[in-house]
Protein backbone atom coordinates (compact mmCIF):
# COMPACT_ATOMS: atom_id res chain seq x y z
CA UNK A 1 0.00 0.00 0.00
CA UNK A 2 1.19 3.21 -1.10
CA UNK A 3 2.57 5.72 1.53
CA UNK A 4 -0.43 8.43 1.23
CA UNK A 5 -3.04 5.54 0.70
CA UNK A 6 -1.98 4.37 4.40
CA UNK A 7 -2.14 7.80 5.88
CA UNK A 8 -5.43 8.55 4.61
CA UNK A 9 -6.72 5.12 5.44
CA UNK A 10 -5.31 5.90 9.06
CA UNK A 11 -6.93 9.91 9.01
CA UNK A 12 -9.91 7.94 7.92
CA UNK A 13 -9.77 5.42 10.93
CA UNK A 14 -8.69 8.21 13.23
CA UNK A 15 -11.95 10.29 12.74
CA UNK A 16 -14.31 7.78 12.90
CA UNK A 17 -12.77 6.83 16.24
CA UNK A 18 -13.30 10.26 17.46
CA UNK A 19 -16.51 10.40 16.39
CA UNK A 20 -17.34 8.12 18.08
CA UNK A 21 -15.88 9.23 21.23
CA UNK A 22 -17.43 13.12 20.71
CA UNK A 23 -20.92 10.95 20.24
CA UNK A 24 -20.20 9.24 23.29
CA UNK A 25 -19.54 12.36 25.24
CA UNK A 26 -22.67 13.68 24.27
CA UNK A 27 -24.19 10.37 26.56
CA UNK A 28 -25.55 12.13 29.81
CA UNK A 29 -24.23 9.96 32.62
CA UNK A 30 -27.20 11.00 34.27
CA UNK A 31 -29.16 8.49 31.74
CA UNK A 32 -26.74 5.94 32.25
CA UNK A 33 -26.54 5.94 35.82
CA UNK A 34 -30.29 5.94 36.32
CA UNK A 35 -30.30 2.64 33.95
CA UNK A 36 -27.27 1.37 37.01
CA UNK A 37 -30.04 2.07 39.97
CA UNK A 38 -32.39 0.22 38.24
CA UNK A 39 -30.21 -2.59 37.23
CA UNK A 40 -31.00 -4.83 40.26
CA UNK A 41 -34.91 -4.23 39.46
CA UNK A 42 -34.05 -5.28 36.25
CA UNK A 43 -32.06 -8.61 36.35
CA UNK A 44 -34.31 -9.99 39.15
CA UNK A 45 -37.29 -9.61 36.98
CA UNK A 46 -35.02 -11.61 34.06
CA UNK A 47 -34.54 -13.86 36.58
CA UNK A 48 -38.13 -14.10 37.35
CA UNK A 49 -38.79 -14.25 34.17
CA UNK A 50 -36.82 -17.02 32.96
CA UNK A 51 -38.45 -19.26 36.25
CA UNK A 52 -41.76 -18.25 35.22
CA UNK A 53 -42.61 -19.11 31.55
CA UNK A 54 -45.79 -18.79 29.90
CA UNK A 55 -46.31 -19.81 26.48
CA UNK A 56 -47.58 -16.90 24.19
CA UNK A 57 -51.15 -15.49 24.72
CA UNK A 58 -51.16 -16.77 28.07
CA UNK A 59 -48.46 -15.08 29.75
CA UNK A 60 -50.57 -13.54 32.28
CA UNK A 61 -48.00 -13.54 35.49
CA UNK A 62 -45.56 -11.79 33.02
CA UNK A 63 -47.27 -8.77 32.03
CA UNK A 64 -48.66 -8.13 35.79
CA UNK A 65 -44.81 -8.01 36.38
CA UNK A 66 -43.07 -5.74 33.75
CA UNK A 67 -46.73 -3.14 34.35
CA UNK A 68 -46.51 -3.37 37.77
CA UNK A 69 -42.72 -2.00 37.48
CA UNK A 70 -43.77 0.36 34.79
CA UNK A 71 -46.99 1.66 37.00
CA UNK A 72 -44.42 2.08 39.61
CA UNK A 73 -42.44 4.14 37.89
CA UNK A 74 -45.17 6.87 37.22
CA UNK A 75 -46.70 5.49 33.45
CA UNK A 76 -49.59 4.98 32.43
CA UNK A 77 -50.84 1.51 31.55
CA UNK A 78 -53.32 -0.51 29.26
CA UNK A 79 -54.17 -3.91 28.93
CA UNK A 80 -55.48 -6.04 26.48
CA UNK A 81 -56.95 -5.19 23.27
CA UNK A 82 -60.20 -6.19 22.72
CA UNK A 83 -60.93 -4.88 19.21
CA UNK A 84 -58.78 -6.57 16.54
CA UNK A 85 -59.07 -6.27 12.67
CA UNK A 86 -61.88 -8.11 11.45
CA UNK A 87 -59.51 -10.52 8.80
CA UNK A 88 -57.76 -11.40 12.47
CA UNK A 89 -60.65 -12.56 14.43
CA UNK A 90 -61.17 -16.12 12.71
CA UNK A 91 -57.27 -16.84 12.86
CA UNK A 92 -57.13 -15.81 16.25
CA UNK A 93 -60.10 -17.87 17.75
CA UNK A 94 -60.13 -20.79 15.55
CA UNK A 95 -56.24 -21.39 16.23
CA UNK A 96 -55.97 -20.14 20.35
CA UNK A 97 -59.62 -19.76 20.97
CA UNK A 98 -59.28 -16.34 21.91
CA UNK A 99 -60.98 -12.99 21.40
CA UNK A 100 -58.92 -9.74 21.08
CA UNK A 101 -55.41 -10.48 22.69
CA UNK A 102 -55.98 -10.16 25.94
CA UNK A 103 -51.71 -10.31 27.08
CA UNK A 104 -51.00 -7.41 24.75
CA UNK A 105 -50.37 -3.47 26.90
CA UNK A 106 -49.25 -0.28 26.12
CA UNK A 107 -47.79 1.59 28.68
CA UNK A 108 -47.34 6.11 28.02
CA UNK A 109 -45.04 8.39 30.32
CA UNK A 110 -46.43 12.09 30.06
CA UNK A 111 -43.87 13.45 27.70
CA UNK A 112 -44.09 17.36 26.65
CA UNK A 113 -45.80 18.56 23.80
CA UNK A 114 -44.07 18.05 20.11
CA UNK A 115 -41.83 16.20 19.44
CA UNK A 116 -41.46 12.22 17.91
CA UNK A 117 -42.72 9.30 19.48
CA UNK A 118 -40.23 6.56 20.15
CA UNK A 119 -41.33 3.06 20.87
CA UNK A 120 -39.46 0.43 23.07
CA UNK A 121 -40.90 -3.35 22.28
CA UNK A 122 -41.00 -5.73 24.42
CA UNK A 123 -41.56 -9.78 23.99
CA UNK A 124 -41.76 -12.29 27.10
CA UNK A 125 -43.57 -15.44 25.71
CA UNK A 126 -41.78 -18.80 26.26
CA UNK A 127 -41.34 -21.56 23.87
CA UNK A 128 -43.57 -24.78 23.96
CA UNK A 129 -40.59 -27.25 25.20
CA UNK A 130 -40.43 -30.92 25.21
CA UNK A 131 -43.83 -32.53 27.05
CA UNK A 132 -45.59 -29.03 26.43
CA UNK A 133 -43.39 -27.48 29.02
CA UNK A 134 -42.61 -23.94 28.80
CA UNK A 135 -39.28 -22.43 28.43
CA UNK A 136 -37.43 -19.27 27.49
CA UNK A 137 -35.48 -20.48 24.68
CA UNK A 138 -35.38 -17.97 22.97
CA UNK A 139 -33.97 -15.24 25.64
CA UNK A 140 -37.69 -13.47 25.81
CA UNK A 141 -36.91 -12.99 29.32
CA UNK A 142 -34.68 -10.55 29.27
CA UNK A 143 -36.44 -7.93 26.71
CA UNK A 144 -39.07 -7.40 29.15
CA UNK A 145 -36.39 -6.20 31.88
CA UNK A 146 -34.22 -3.97 28.69
CA UNK A 147 -36.87 -2.35 27.64
CA UNK A 148 -38.61 -0.96 29.98
CA UNK A 149 -35.44 -0.16 31.84
CA UNK A 150 -34.38 1.94 28.78
CA UNK A 151 -37.74 3.48 28.53
CA UNK A 152 -37.80 4.59 32.17
CA UNK A 153 -34.54 6.44 32.29
CA UNK A 154 -34.91 8.14 29.09
CA UNK A 155 -38.78 9.32 29.98
CA UNK A 156 -37.53 10.02 33.55
CA UNK A 157 -34.53 12.32 31.73
CA UNK A 158 -36.96 14.05 28.95
CA UNK A 159 -39.14 15.01 32.08
CA UNK A 160 -36.12 16.40 33.82
CA UNK A 161 -35.02 18.45 30.85
CA UNK A 162 -38.21 18.96 29.46
CA UNK A 163 -37.05 16.85 26.15
CA UNK A 164 -40.49 17.62 24.06
CA UNK A 165 -41.81 14.02 22.36
CA UNK A 166 -43.02 10.85 23.68
CA UNK A 167 -42.10 7.67 24.75
CA UNK A 168 -44.39 4.49 24.60
CA UNK A 169 -43.55 0.38 25.69
CA UNK A 170 -45.50 -1.66 23.74
CA UNK A 171 -45.93 -5.31 24.82
CA UNK A 172 -46.08 -7.39 22.01
CA UNK A 173 -47.21 -11.48 23.07
CA UNK A 174 -47.04 -14.41 21.42
CA UNK A 175 -44.32 -14.18 19.03
CA UNK A 176 -43.53 -17.81 18.80
CA UNK A 177 -46.72 -18.92 17.38
CA UNK A 178 -48.93 -17.75 14.65
CA UNK A 179 -50.73 -15.35 13.72
CA UNK A 180 -48.18 -12.66 13.27
CA UNK A 181 -49.41 -10.68 16.85
CA UNK A 182 -46.91 -7.60 16.09
CA UNK A 183 -48.89 -7.56 12.02
CA UNK A 184 -52.18 -7.46 14.14
CA UNK A 185 -50.84 -4.49 16.21
CA UNK A 186 -49.52 -2.64 13.08
CA UNK A 187 -53.34 -3.13 11.54
CA UNK A 188 -54.99 -2.09 14.57
CA UNK A 189 -53.33 1.15 14.49
CA UNK A 190 -51.34 1.08 17.39
CA UNK A 191 -47.71 2.27 15.98
CA UNK A 192 -49.54 4.67 13.83
CA UNK A 193 -48.10 7.77 16.15
CA UNK A 194 -44.25 5.99 16.21
CA UNK A 195 -41.63 7.28 14.50
CA UNK A 196 -38.84 4.65 15.54
CA UNK A 197 -39.46 1.54 16.99
CA UNK A 198 -36.48 -0.01 19.60
CA UNK A 199 -36.30 -3.74 20.23
CA UNK A 200 -33.75 -6.13 22.06
CA UNK A 201 -33.24 -9.41 21.41
CA UNK A 202 -30.64 -11.82 23.15
CA UNK A 203 -28.05 -13.99 20.72
CA UNK A 204 -24.64 -14.87 20.18
CA UNK A 205 -23.01 -11.95 18.32
CA UNK A 206 -22.41 -8.03 19.32
CA UNK A 207 -22.62 -6.46 15.54
CA UNK A 208 -25.30 -4.50 13.76
CA UNK A 209 -27.08 -5.27 10.58
CA UNK A 210 -25.89 -3.95 6.95
CA UNK A 211 -28.08 -1.62 5.21
CA UNK A 212 -30.92 -3.75 3.04
CA UNK A 213 -33.68 -5.82 4.36
CA UNK A 214 -33.20 -9.30 6.36
CA UNK A 215 -35.53 -12.09 7.22
CA UNK A 216 -38.09 -13.40 5.06
CA UNK A 217 -41.98 -12.25 4.25
CA UNK A 218 -44.13 -14.49 4.29
CA UNK A 219 -47.80 -15.22 3.51
CA UNK A 220 -49.56 -18.19 5.07
CA UNK A 221 -52.49 -19.26 2.85
CA UNK A 222 -55.05 -22.60 3.93
CA UNK A 223 -56.41 -23.61 0.92
CA UNK A 224 -59.76 -26.37 1.34
CA UNK A 225 -60.86 -28.16 -1.82
CA UNK A 226 -64.63 -29.30 -2.02
CA UNK A 227 -66.00 -32.08 -4.31
CA UNK A 228 -68.77 -34.63 -4.62
CA UNK A 229 -68.16 -38.24 -2.90
CA UNK A 230 -69.14 -41.42 -4.43
CA UNK A 231 -67.63 -45.49 -3.56
CA UNK A 232 -63.98 -45.25 -4.74
CA UNK A 233 -64.48 -48.45 -6.47
CA UNK A 234 -67.98 -49.38 -7.53
CA UNK A 235 -68.43 -45.68 -8.99
CA UNK A 236 -66.07 -43.51 -8.80
CA UNK A 237 -66.96 -41.56 -12.53
CA UNK A 238 -69.36 -40.35 -10.35
CA UNK A 239 -67.40 -38.55 -7.54
CA UNK A 240 -65.02 -35.59 -8.05
CA UNK A 241 -61.88 -35.97 -5.89
CA UNK A 242 -60.74 -33.29 -4.02
CA UNK A 243 -57.43 -34.74 -2.75
CA UNK A 244 -56.97 -34.93 -6.40
CA UNK A 245 -56.98 -30.84 -6.38
CA UNK A 246 -54.48 -30.48 -3.57
CA UNK A 247 -52.11 -33.08 -5.11
CA UNK A 248 -52.16 -31.52 -8.65
CA UNK A 249 -51.82 -27.71 -6.53
CA UNK A 250 -49.03 -29.53 -4.86
CA UNK A 251 -47.03 -30.64 -8.11
CA UNK A 252 -47.55 -27.48 -9.65
CA UNK A 253 -45.92 -25.73 -6.78
CA UNK A 254 -42.88 -28.09 -6.65
CA UNK A 255 -42.74 -27.47 -10.78
CA UNK A 256 -42.61 -23.68 -10.37
CA UNK A 257 -39.74 -23.84 -8.02
CA UNK A 258 -37.49 -23.73 -11.24
CA UNK A 259 -38.95 -20.87 -11.98
CA UNK A 260 -39.37 -18.06 -9.65
CA UNK A 261 -36.74 -15.98 -7.60
CA UNK A 262 -33.81 -17.70 -6.46
CA UNK A 263 -34.99 -16.54 -2.83
CA UNK A 264 -38.45 -17.89 -2.83
CA UNK A 265 -39.48 -20.43 -0.16
CA UNK A 266 -42.54 -22.01 -0.72
CA UNK A 267 -43.68 -25.16 1.69
CA UNK A 268 -46.66 -27.00 2.72
CA UNK A 269 -48.35 -29.33 4.39
CA UNK A 270 -51.54 -31.85 3.53
CA UNK A 271 -53.66 -31.17 6.60
CA UNK A 272 -57.03 -33.06 5.46
CA UNK A 273 -56.78 -35.79 3.04
CA UNK A 274 -60.22 -37.76 2.93
CA UNK A 275 -61.78 -39.95 5.67
CA UNK A 276 -61.39 -43.20 4.01
CA UNK A 277 -59.96 -44.79 1.23
CA UNK A 278 -62.81 -46.43 -0.69
CA UNK A 279 -64.79 -42.98 -0.69
CA UNK A 280 -63.62 -40.43 -3.20
CA UNK A 281 -62.47 -37.82 -1.30
CA UNK A 282 -65.14 -35.07 -0.68
CA UNK A 283 -63.02 -32.43 1.35
CA UNK A 284 -59.37 -31.77 1.20
CA UNK A 285 -57.05 -29.11 2.33
CA UNK A 286 -53.59 -27.69 2.50
CA UNK A 287 -51.87 -25.41 4.01
CA UNK A 288 -48.83 -23.01 2.61
CA UNK A 289 -46.23 -20.93 3.69
CA UNK A 290 -45.18 -18.53 0.47
CA UNK A 291 -41.93 -16.87 1.35
CA UNK A 292 -38.98 -14.55 0.11
CA UNK A 293 -36.58 -11.70 0.68
CA UNK A 294 -38.48 -9.37 -0.45
CA UNK A 295 -42.18 -8.16 -0.27
CA UNK A 296 -43.00 -7.52 -3.89
CA UNK A 297 -41.84 -10.74 -4.67
CA UNK A 298 -44.17 -12.39 -2.49
CA UNK A 299 -46.69 -10.86 -3.98
CA UNK A 300 -46.11 -12.10 -7.03
CA UNK A 301 -45.55 -15.61 -5.89
CA UNK A 302 -48.70 -15.67 -4.12
CA UNK A 303 -50.53 -14.57 -7.45
CA UNK A 304 -49.27 -17.17 -9.24
CA UNK A 305 -50.21 -19.81 -6.74
CA UNK A 306 -53.58 -18.70 -6.46
CA UNK A 307 -53.67 -19.21 -10.36
CA UNK A 308 -52.53 -22.68 -9.46
CA UNK A 309 -55.41 -22.98 -7.18
CA UNK A 310 -57.60 -21.86 -9.45
CA UNK A 311 -56.35 -24.70 -12.17
CA UNK A 312 -56.27 -27.49 -10.01
CA UNK A 313 -60.01 -26.99 -9.13
CA UNK A 314 -61.01 -26.71 -12.85
CA UNK A 315 -59.11 -29.75 -13.93
CA UNK A 316 -60.79 -31.96 -11.17
CA UNK A 317 -64.23 -30.57 -11.07
CA UNK A 318 -64.11 -29.32 -7.29
CA UNK A 319 -64.36 -25.64 -5.83
CA UNK A 320 -62.03 -24.04 -3.33
CA UNK A 321 -62.16 -21.59 -0.08
CA UNK A 322 -58.79 -19.44 0.98
CA UNK A 323 -58.64 -18.38 4.04
CA UNK A 324 -55.24 -16.27 5.00
CA UNK A 325 -53.27 -17.46 7.97
CA UNK A 326 -50.78 -14.34 8.41
CA UNK A 327 -48.55 -12.32 6.85
CA UNK A 328 -44.92 -11.46 7.77
CA UNK A 329 -42.74 -8.90 6.02
CA UNK A 330 -39.13 -8.63 6.14
CA UNK A 331 -37.18 -6.48 8.08
CA UNK A 332 -35.65 -3.28 6.81
CA UNK A 333 -32.28 -2.26 8.20
CA UNK A 334 -31.48 1.54 8.52
CA UNK A 335 -27.69 1.63 8.14
CA UNK A 336 -27.19 4.92 10.38
CA UNK A 337 -29.57 3.62 12.78
CA UNK A 338 -27.49 0.04 13.10
CA UNK A 339 -24.07 1.95 12.88
CA UNK A 340 -25.23 4.31 15.94
CA UNK A 341 -26.67 1.45 17.63
CA UNK A 342 -23.25 -0.76 17.34
CA UNK A 343 -21.17 1.96 18.29
CA UNK A 344 -23.22 2.44 21.89
CA UNK A 345 -22.65 -1.43 21.98
CA UNK A 346 -18.94 -1.25 21.97
CA UNK A 347 -18.99 2.53 24.12
CA UNK A 348 -20.38 0.39 27.30
CA UNK A 349 -18.79 -2.73 26.96
CA UNK A 350 -21.05 -5.28 24.98
CA UNK A 351 -18.84 -8.43 25.02
CA UNK A 352 -16.78 -9.26 21.49
CA UNK A 353 -18.01 -6.75 19.29
CA UNK A 354 -17.67 -7.68 15.56
CA UNK A 355 -18.52 -6.31 12.11
CA UNK A 356 -21.16 -7.95 10.15
CA UNK A 357 -20.78 -11.14 7.67
CA UNK A 358 -20.20 -8.64 4.38
CA UNK A 359 -21.70 -11.59 2.45
CA UNK A 360 -24.34 -12.56 4.52
CA UNK A 361 -26.44 -16.36 4.00
CA UNK A 362 -29.03 -16.61 1.62
CA UNK A 363 -31.35 -18.44 4.09
CA UNK A 364 -33.70 -16.80 6.78
CA UNK A 365 -36.43 -17.09 8.98
CA UNK A 366 -39.43 -14.68 9.07
CA UNK A 367 -40.55 -12.67 12.44
CA UNK A 368 -43.42 -10.76 12.74
CA UNK A 369 -40.81 -7.69 13.87
CA UNK A 370 -40.69 -7.29 9.96
CA UNK A 371 -44.13 -5.85 10.18
CA UNK A 372 -43.10 -2.70 11.87
CA UNK A 373 -39.84 -2.73 10.44
CA UNK A 374 -40.95 -2.97 7.14
CA UNK A 375 -43.63 0.14 7.73
CA UNK A 376 -41.43 2.02 10.42
CA UNK A 377 -37.93 2.36 10.98
CA UNK A 378 -36.51 0.18 13.66
CA UNK A 379 -33.82 -1.84 15.16
CA UNK A 380 -33.09 -4.55 16.88
CA UNK A 381 -30.06 -4.23 18.85
CA UNK A 382 -27.40 -6.98 18.91
CA UNK A 383 -25.68 -7.40 22.30
CA UNK A 384 -24.25 -10.21 23.15
CA UNK A 385 -25.90 -12.92 25.68
CA UNK A 386 -25.12 -16.62 25.12
CA UNK A 387 -21.60 -17.72 23.77
CA UNK A 388 -20.74 -18.44 20.46
CA UNK A 389 -22.29 -21.22 18.72
CA UNK A 390 -24.89 -21.22 21.19
CA UNK A 391 -28.17 -23.14 19.29
CA UNK A 392 -31.20 -20.47 19.54
CA UNK A 393 -33.98 -21.68 20.72
CA UNK A 394 -32.70 -24.52 23.06
CA UNK A 395 -32.30 -24.76 27.09
CA UNK A 396 -28.19 -23.48 26.75
CA UNK A 397 -29.35 -20.41 25.42
CA UNK A 398 -32.04 -19.94 28.02
CA UNK A 399 -29.80 -20.55 30.85
CA UNK A 400 -27.35 -17.78 29.08
CA UNK A 401 -29.86 -15.31 29.81
CA UNK A 402 -29.04 -15.61 33.45
CA UNK A 403 -25.81 -16.07 33.42
CA UNK A 404 -23.16 -13.64 34.08
CA UNK A 405 -22.93 -13.01 30.22
CA UNK A 406 -26.49 -12.72 29.86
CA UNK A 407 -26.66 -10.22 33.23
CA UNK A 408 -24.50 -7.73 31.26
CA UNK A 409 -26.04 -8.02 28.15
CA UNK A 410 -28.74 -7.22 29.49
CA UNK A 411 -27.57 -3.50 31.20
CA UNK A 412 -25.47 -2.98 28.04
CA UNK A 413 -28.69 -2.90 26.06
CA UNK A 414 -30.47 -1.33 28.35
CA UNK A 415 -28.07 1.35 28.24
CA UNK A 416 -27.72 1.08 24.19
CA UNK A 417 -31.61 1.38 23.86
CA UNK A 418 -31.88 4.21 26.16
CA UNK A 419 -29.30 6.41 24.37
CA UNK A 420 -30.51 5.37 20.82
CA UNK A 421 -34.28 6.95 21.99
CA UNK A 422 -32.07 10.35 23.13
CA UNK A 423 -30.41 10.88 19.85
CA UNK A 424 -33.25 10.12 18.62
CA UNK A 425 -34.99 12.80 20.14
CA UNK A 426 -32.86 15.38 20.60
CA UNK A 427 -31.12 14.99 16.90
CA UNK A 428 -33.93 16.09 13.85
CA UNK A 429 -31.59 15.66 11.31
CA UNK A 430 -30.36 12.28 12.53
CA UNK A 431 -34.13 11.19 12.89
CA UNK A 432 -34.86 12.61 9.60
CA UNK A 433 -31.80 10.88 7.79
CA UNK A 434 -33.00 7.74 9.52
CA UNK A 435 -36.65 8.06 7.77
CA UNK A 436 -35.04 9.03 4.45
CA UNK A 437 -33.08 6.10 4.49
CA UNK A 438 -35.99 3.39 5.40
CA UNK A 439 -37.94 5.44 2.77
CA UNK A 440 -35.43 4.70 -0.16
CA UNK A 441 -34.70 1.01 1.24
CA UNK A 442 -38.34 0.36 0.94
CA UNK A 443 -38.78 1.06 -2.58
CA UNK A 444 -36.18 -1.63 -2.82
CA UNK A 445 -38.22 -4.50 -1.58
Amino acid sequence: MHKKMRIMLLAGILLLIAGWVVFAQDVPEELIARIDILGPQLLEMNEWLYRNPEPGHQEFKAVERITGFLKANGWSVDIGLADVPARWEPILEKAHNIKGLPTYFKATYPGQAGGPTIAFLVEYDALRGPGGVAFHGCQHNMQGPVGIGAATALAEYMKNHQIPGKVIVVGTPAEEIPPPVKAILFDAGVFDEVDVAIMYHGGSKTSYNLPGSSGMALDSYEFVFKGKPSHASAAPWEGRSALDAVILMYNAIDAMREHVDPGARMHGVITDGGAAPNVVPERAATVWFIRNFKRSLVDQQVSRVMDIVKGAALMTGTTYEVSFQGRYDNSINVGSLEKLSYSYAKLFGATDPEEPDPFPPTTGASTDFGTVSYNIPSITVSVKSAPEGTPGHSQENADASVSELGRKALITAAKVEASLGLSLLTDPELLQRVKEEHAELRKKN
